[in-house]
């Protein structure tokens, strides 16, 4: 970006956070409402008492276990929840805005031990009482104002410890310790969905941007590794979003727009018993594109929708519907702008998600009956200079679900979970290649040398089942255990039943420390996309083996120090076959990126595999986190390391892509009064692998190709890199109304971050940094 565009930026939107006149404002106040319930048998909790810290300001629960607190001053609160044989609970950073209702659900903790001498203080990691390590969570405010994160759920946890960078840019990718992107299972209020990201990468998990309206959530759950046997078909990772409820007041909303979109929200009652959310958001991404030199803009457009009913003070409907559109525009004006948009595939999704939720509390715990549908429509395609398409890819794959989970509880301390999750699937695919096509070099080769085939109007159907029980025990007040086993059946593999035991045990000897212990078996299904060629129905599930040790210290109930190590053996991984041409693919090691000729339409997973890939990873994890309470900051330290190896079938061990080994992140924000807040990220990782990458006129190994393959494939590193991002939130706060403006700025230092090397075939050179440098973004939002 250039100074000139620079000068504009600040004169035009960042002076004016100086100059608007500072407002004499009479005293804001807002409100707070949910619901407690307990947290194994979500039974409400009738009386429990709900704090403000610092204030004289509080509330009850009702017989359904509602509160609602009036009256509260605006800006960042800390709530604190009581109850008579229950271990206290604390909710940090709740934004109070003024004339409207925050949701803040709790679910709080039996204290089956209460004669014993230890006594549990109040935390603010309510995932310390958790048996599985490798557990965070985080709210909406965390999120909403974490630098560089554009205020979107999946970038915010890519940016935890355990989690690689993808230094490309412009991706939503989880490389979960050394793990590939198609490996994260996404859970939206008890809904799986294979991908929640714009722009996906089909039979991946990645994509650019969440189409999840940040406004809604209201508690994430992420898990890196060790997850219970309620969790399955993933390998790495699980990312569990509980959406809020809508106001039950009145009509209210939100009006949002910022350098990259613009949307609105609308909440409110359906009847005495049921409210709403609804949201419609579309992307402007001209400017920065533009700014970049960029030959194309993407253009994505998304829906979400929620609604509540309860039928009964025991009996709950829920209903999710999202929508996504994405689709790209490209400049094709002049002849470098062609050269430059032939080696970008075309890529236009549908992405429909539907599903209902019944839940019926039970006299000793819950059975949640779920229905969904996913149909997801991908349309890609890739050209040549003239606009002509050599490669086509008209793919629909559709999902319907149904789900039961039962939870028991025979006693205080010993709970039992069960289910059964049935998807029908069904694919239908129209993939061409025309008999020569361009290969990553630009040169006109033939496809059936890259082991690619036409596949007209291919149809797979089947059936996923699965099916689980998991007991959770506490035999002292010290120990907690939770083991279970996980069947599950994909019916497309010749070999359909594979069983998944797991155990977690969680030691508390001392009031400030735990240890945890996790290990077992995970395993996944191969992608829809990988089982279009008839060969590769042939392939076994996914394995992962998974072995994580941790320990935590909480110095003060707003502190805490974690460190952890984990192992995992990767066996049954699709891997090429062909000699020299794909026998060094490790297919769980590619996706990360756009695909399409830029990687010989590797991605997609279309030529000939078999089973017989391995891996193994392997690293340790430390952290340091202080949450907001009574002392105005917060932060986040951590230094990862992460090493991971994988053997292809030409007997060879490769890194992994993002094999980064060593990511010190830090993360500070301070909270000066309710109408402003500072935060910035800082970044250092050292480099990941890559394949050098020549012009082809000056290859001295085989001239004409941009790449020495597979001679050179990832054995070599990217420099070692840092990022600064840094975040202004400026709050405008009145009666009935109120808004935000924030001012987030990537890259403050101007870095030219090292990417992965690409030859640019427009401009007819190697790239081997961003095109943009740093990156301002402002973002205005009324609340009414």
């Amino acid at each position: 970006m250039t100074k000139k565009i620079l000068f504009r930026f600040c004169v035009t939107f960042i002076f004016p956070f100086f100059i608007i006149p500072q407002i004499s404002y009479s005293a804001q106040s807002g409100s707070v409402a949910g619901y407690i319930v307990d947290s194994k048998t979500k039974e409400p909790l009738i009386g429990a008492n709900v704090l403000v810290e610092g204030t004289q300001i509080g509330a009850s629960s009702d017989e359904n276990g509602y509160y609602i607190i009036t009256g509260i001053p605006s800006g960042t609160q800390v709530l604190k929840f009581l109850y008579i044989g229950y271990n206290d609970l604390i909710k940090s950073e709740i934004m109070v805005m003024p004339a409207s209702v925050t949701q803040v659900n709790a679910q709080m903790k039996a204290s089956n031990f209460e004669s014993d001498e230890i006594v549990v203080e109040a935390g603010y990691f309510v995932e310390d009482e958790l048996p599985q390590p490798s557990t965070l969570n985080l709210t909406r405010e965390e999120i909403r104002r974490f630098p560089g994160g554009f205020e979107d759920v999946v970038r915010t946890v890519s940016t935890l410890p355990g989690v690689a960078i993808n230094s490309g840019g412009g991706r939503n990718d989880l490389l979960v310790r050394g793990g590939g992107p198609s490996e994260n299972l996404y859970i939206v209020n008890n809904i799986e969905i294979p991908n929640i990201n714009h722009f996906g990468t089909q039979g991946s998990s990645s994509g650019s941007l969440s189409f999840i309206n940040l406004d809604f959530i209201n508690n994430v759950t992420f898990s890196t590794g060790g997850f219970t046997a309620r969790y399955g078909d993933k390998m790495s990772s699980v990312l569990n979003l509980e959406l809020n409820e809508g106001r039950s007041d009145r009509l209210g909303g939100k009006l949002l727009i910022s350098a990259t979109q613009f949307g609105t929200n609308l909440e409110g009652p359906l009847t005495d018993n049921g409210n709403f959310i609804f949201s419609a958001r579309k992307s402007y991404l001209d400017l920065i594109f533009k700014a970049a030199g960029l030959p194309f803009v993407p253009v994505y457009t998304d829906f979400n929708f929620i609604a509540n009913y309860r039928l009964s003070n025991r009996d709950k409907l829920s209903f999710l519907g999202l929508l996504a559109l994405d689709q790209v525009d490209r400049d094709l004006s002049n002849a470098k702008n062609k050269r430059s948009n032939s080696a970008l595939m075309d890529n236009t999704q549908t992405q429909l998600i539907s599903g209902i939720n019944y839940r019926h509390l039970l006299k000793s715990g819950f059975l949640d009956l779920t229905f969904s549908a996913v149909d997801n429509h991908y349309k890609f395609s890739q050209q040549d200079t003239f606009d002509v398409k050599y490669f086509k890819n008209d793919s629909r794959e559709q999902e319907y679900s149904a789900k039961l989970t039962l939870y028991h509880a025979f006693n205080k301390n010993f709970g039992v979970y069960s289910g059964l999750n049935y998807k029908s699937l069904s694919t239908t695919n129209n993939i061409f290649f025309a008999d020569s096509i361009y290969d990553r070099s630009g040169n006109r080769v033939s496809s059936s040398g890259l082991g690619l085939n036409s596949f007209n109007k291919d149809a797979i159907s089947g059936y996923k089942l699965a099916g689980f029980v998991e007991g959770e025990w506490q035999p002292f007040r010290q120990w907690l255990i939770n083991g279970g086993v996980r069947m599950n059946v994909y019916s497309p593999l010749n070999q359909s039943v594979y069983w998944s035991p797991r155990l977690s045990v969680s030691y508390n000897p001392f009031p400030k420390w735990r240890f945890k212990a996790s290990g077992g078996i995970y395993h996944q299904s191969p992608s829809y996309i990988w089982l279009v060629n008839p060969v590769n129905r042939e392939l076994s599930a996914l394995q992962n083996r998974m072995i994580v040790l941790g320990s935590s210290y909480s110095p003060q109930p707003d502190w805490r120090t974690a460190i952890e190590v984990f192992y995992k053996n990767y066996t049954n991984l699709p891997a090429g076959t062909i000699p020299g041409v794909s026998d060094y693919i490790v297919l769980t090691n590619t996706g990360a990126n756009f695909g399409g000729r830029e990687d010989d339409f590797q991605s997609f997973g279309l030529f000939n595999l078999n089973s017989d890939g391995t891996g193994i990873a392997y690293g340790a994890e430390l952290s340091f986190q202080k949450r907001f309470s009574d002392t105005p900051y917060y932060g986040q330290a951590s230094l990862t390391y992460t090493k991971s190896i994988l053997t292809a079938n030409n007997g060879k061990d490769y890194p992994g892509q993002y094999d980064q080994r060593f990511i010190f992140s830090f993360i500070a924000g301070y909270i000066l009064n309710q109408n402003w807040e500072f935060s910035s990220k800082f970044r250092f990782f050292t480099g990941a692998p890559y394949t050098p990458v020549y012009d082809p006129d000056k290859n001295p190994v085989n001239p004409g190709e941009i790449q020495n393959l597979p001679s050179e494939y990832l054995n070599e590193r990217l420099d070692n890199s840092y990022v600064l991002d840094v975040r202004v939130d400026r709050y405008f706060l009145f009666d009935t109304y109120s808004f935000i403006l924030f001012l987030d700025i990537q890259n403050v230092l101007n870095l030219k971050v090292p990417q992965k090397p690409r030859y640019d075939f427009g401009d007819q050179e190697v790239v081997t940094s961003g095109d943009i440098g740093i990156l301002p973004s402002i973002g205005f939002s009324f609340n009414f």
